[in-house]
């Protein structure tokens, strides 16, 4: 099985620490990830790690100003890095019992028929 390394940007250190223990959880092995929880540790994390990631996800609550330092191409180079930001829309009851799992995995994994195992 291949291993995607992801780089995540969020606002909660618990939220993203309980995100992606449901990732393991639900799909254990297929993701490996660096958290960082402001800018400057993002930049420091992609500057070190840069040719291991594959994807940068982004939290919820993530301002277009972060989107916007995730897709930097000084960090990246001219290949750029896939860039997911979960919607606010899921900052909901909903979205946080498994709606924001759903939305990852089907933007990681492809469609889901059925149940997806988070939710």
């Amino acid at each position: 099985m291949t291993v995607t390394k992801l780089l995540t940007l969020g606002k909660d250190p618990a939220i993203t620490a309980a995100f992606l223990a449901q990732v393991q959880q639900v799909r254990p092995g297929k993701y490996e990830a660096y958290s960082a929880h402001s800018l400057e540790e993002l930049r420091m994390l992609a500057e070190l790690h840069k040719s291991e990631i594959q994807v940068v996800l982004l939290g919820a609550a993530q301002t277009d100003e972060q989107v916007q330092a995730a897709k930097d191409s000084k960090t990246w180079g001219q290949g750029g890095v896939q860039v997911l930001r979960l919607p606010p829309s899921l900052l909901t009851p909903e979205g946080k019992s498994g709606g924001m799992m759903r939305w990852f995995l089907e933007h990681m994994d492809g469609p889901i028929e059925g149940e997806c195992g988070c939710c």
